[in-house]
């Protein structure tokens, strides 16, 4: 025999030796008794809870009421049943969405869970990837832009009706949102917290809901840098493919015609479709700062907003997975916000330089802002009733497991309910 031949035939043994070596040992167990003997208790637990008939109880539990958790389950129910084998039944549906809730609701780890519904951690992840996945398609249309002119114009009057500034058509802020570290990734996903995250970048209404949202984006860059790589910046905005209505006067006998604006903060670039504040210190009473005071005041909406998202789904306080699996999730406690409020860079030069023409048009409103103060001694328009029981959910679900963490919803009304303008913007001014 020859050499090569003794060769080769060494490195298939060699090769035999090594693949009977990794073979995978018998399981000693098909199913851990503890998971064989469920009895579907997700099931059972919340029969438990509904037939107490006790409020508190369901909505500390899956942040919801119980008529939104069967509204919800008659929309992805089929999309999230198995079929029985004669193996074993299935996990039914509804254990299936209860799982998910339970998760996204509290954010505890699927070891934690598989105690709770007896179902393995292994089996939980993927339900709560599906079920995410399918909540995400089923309630899509819950999270959209406008698509007409009068549709803008009634979420601009809104604004002006509530928050007193005119020409705003949305506000937008991000959140970022704590990952494990992903494999690979560098310092890519680094904040400036030091920690590992994704960034959620929202626009919301003067209402509290969501129109537009984005997460996924890598929590080392800033949220301008990650606002220019959206499909809103590039496809939309840019190319001015929403409908926006065009320019107009803020009021007679103003000639000036002033676009209308989603408001940001220093974060953001001051462009044609995104109004920041003033940069720098600035004097009292002046023309700037009763803009900066206003502007400020009309973003609380955002503010709130994310405020109530995380106080309500605590899964946003750290999720325990890689980017790609934790955008999904993000996404879907987004969606659900507005279901249950409508059914029940690190380069901060990401953009040139605004024009003056864009300038001039801030000073414009600045100085109608400044002129106009009468017209904001009238108080925001308070929260309507449905408003404050959806907060009241939010706050009370959380306060069962965290006591110790509280987010305050403000409104203009609450912090200068018995002062006048001019005795508000001094106190403004002496405050800051």
């Amino acid at each position: 025999m020859s050499e090569p031949e003794l060769e080769n035939d060494n490195n298939e043994a060699r090769d035999r030796a090594r693949s009977r070596s990794r073979s995978p040992q018998a399981r000693r167990l098909w199913v851990q008794e503890l998971f064989l003997n469920r009895n579907e208790t997700g099931n059972r637990l919340l029969t438990d809870i509904t037939t107490l008939g006790i409020y508190e109880t369901m909505n500390r539990f899956l942040r919801m009421k119980k008529e939104d958790f069967f509204h919800l389950m008659s929309l992805v129910g089929p999309k999230i049943a198995k079929m029985d084998t004669n193996f074993r039944k299935a996990i039914t549906e509804q254990e299936r969405q209860l799982i998910t809730l339970r998760y996204l609701a509290t954010g505890e780890t699927f070891t934690s869970l598989q105690y709770v519904f007896r179902v393995s951690r292994h089996s939980i992840s993927r339900i709560v990837k599906e079920t995410c996945a399918c909540l995400i398609e089923a309630l899509r249309d819950y999270v959209k832009l406008p698509s007409t002119e009068e549709e803008w114009l009634a979420i601009s009057r809104r604004f002006e009706q509530r928050w007193r500034f005119p020409h705003a058509i949305g506000a937008i802020d991000g959140k970022h949102v704590e990952i494990i570290c992903p494999r690979n990734s560098g310092s890519e996903y680094h904040n400036y917290q030091k920690k590992f995250s994704i960034v959620l970048m929202v626009v919301v209404d003067a209402d509290y809901n969501f129109l537009w949202t984005d997460a996924g984006g890598k929590g080392g860059i800033s949220d301008g840098g990650i606002f220019k790589n959206t499909r809103l910046y590039h496809k939309l905005l840019e190319n001015d493919q929403l409908n926006i209505p065009p320019a107009t006067p803020l009021q007679v006998p103003y000639q000036t015609p002033v676009p209308y604006f989603i408001l940001g903060d220093k974060a953001f670039a001051f462009t044609n479709y995104c109004l920041r504040p003033y940069s720098g210190v600035l004097p009292p009473d002046s023309m700037e700062r009763t803009f900066n005071k206003m502007h400020s005041t009309c973003r609380m909406p955002v503010e709130n907003s994310l405020g109530i998202l995380a106080n309500r789904w605590r899964v946003l306080k750290g999720i325990q997975l890689q980017p790609d699996v934790a955008k999904n999730i993000v996404l879907t406690t987004v969606y659900l916000h507005n279901f249950l409020r409508k059914h029940a860079s690190r380069d901060t030069n990401i953009a040139s330089r605004p024009s003056e023409n864009l300038a001039d048009r801030r000073n414009h409103i600045a100085n109608h802002l400044k002129h106009n103060r009468s017209t904001f001694t009238d108080d925001a328009a308070p929260l309507s009733d449905s408003e404050e029981d959806n907060m009241a959910d939010a706050s009370s679900g959380a306060e069962s497991d965290f006591e110790d963490i509280q987010v305050e919803v403000q409104t203009p009304d609450q912090r200068y309910n018995d002062l006048s303008c001019e005795e508000g913007l001094r106190l403004w001014a002496l405050l800051l």
